[in-house]
């Protein structure tokens, strides 16, 4: 069984494999491995349900069903007998984090790292240095090229918001990277002063500050990925783009890409699968 881990910024991910089939998944916030001690905190899934800062609840509950809820404890540590990893969240929060599995009963294992490359599994990296594509998106785009369709535009809503254009032949024509939607409101906290935070609604025709910082926000996004889309349509020559959501930001973003036209379906696990897709074929 593969243990996937995801470390990003500000969650950490996990999925146990058989093969390509997740058995079961979960997360924790990054935040509690960027103590010393974090012995004690429960691995578990979270539903969809949480607010954003300055962004209401509603906005950010938008699926169908939530998943069942899941604890990474001894029992389910002690079937992984392989472990890849993604990273983004930084060395220290990696090493913290295999402390404490270990400690749980996570056997020494020899871990795969996940590293962009200029190709891999049918997905073509553009980037001039493909290395240096972060490893979450190289696995976002080999997940997103393997489980169809293409061409699409694939979204990480995370601690940034990522926005990727692959195209038919699985060629990665290249993305945007902007704050995200947690992130983005922040600036304008910090460096105006008649801006507060403050719990906004989405509104077409804002009539408050927060409103407006909350419509903003969900309307920059949104509309970047409209825009990849068109971009990407234009370049495929009139070919339809799907758009893929994932993170845990993402179904915040969900009603406003609808209201522009677009029909994106949501994984919020994405870059685990591409995780269990690029160990089994190292």
């Amino acid at each position: 069984m593969l243990l996937a881990l995801d470390i990003g910024n500000s969650r950490i991910k996990w999925g146990l494999f058989d093969g390509l089939r997740c058995r079961t998944m979960g997360f924790i916030p990054t935040r509690d491995f960027q103590d010393l001690d974090p012995v004690g905190y429960e691995f578990e899934l979270g539903g969809a349900g949480a607010g954003l800062p300055g962004i209401a609840a509603q906005d950010g509950a938008l699926l169908d069903s939530a998943p069942a809820p899941a604890v990474l404890d001894a029992a389910l540590l002690a079937q992984a007998d392989s472990l890849a990893v993604c990273s983004v969240g930084g060395s220290g929060v990696e090493a913290r984090l295999m402390v404490h599995l270990h400690a749980l009963g996570l056997a020494p294992l020899s871990a795969f790292r996940i590293a962009a490359a200029a190709q891999g599994l049918g997905v073509h990296n553009a980037y001039a240095e493909p290395e240096r594509l972060g490893a979450d998106r190289w696995a976002a785009l080999v997940a997103a090229y393997l489980r169809g369709p293409v061409p699409a535009v694939i979204v990480m809503a995370g601690t940034a918001t990522t926005v990727d254009a692959l195209d038919a032949d699985g060629h990665f024509q290249g993305g945007y990277i902007l704050p995200g939607l947690r992130l983005m409101p922040k600036s304008l906290y910090e460096r105006t002063a008649g801006i507060r935070p403050g719990d906004g609604t989405w509104s077409a025709f804002p009539h408050s500050t927060a409103d407006a910082v909350a419509s903003g926000v969900l309307a920059a996004s949104a509309g970047a990925v409209a825009g990849m889309v068109q971009t990407l349509q234009a370049h495929s020559g009139g070919t339809a783009v799907h758009t893929l959501v994932s993170g845990g930001n993402g179904p915040a973003l969900l009603a406003r890409m609808r209201e522009l036209g677009l029909a994106p379906r949501y994984e919020r696990d994405l870059v685990l699968h591409g995780v269990a897709a690029l160990y089994h074929a190292r």
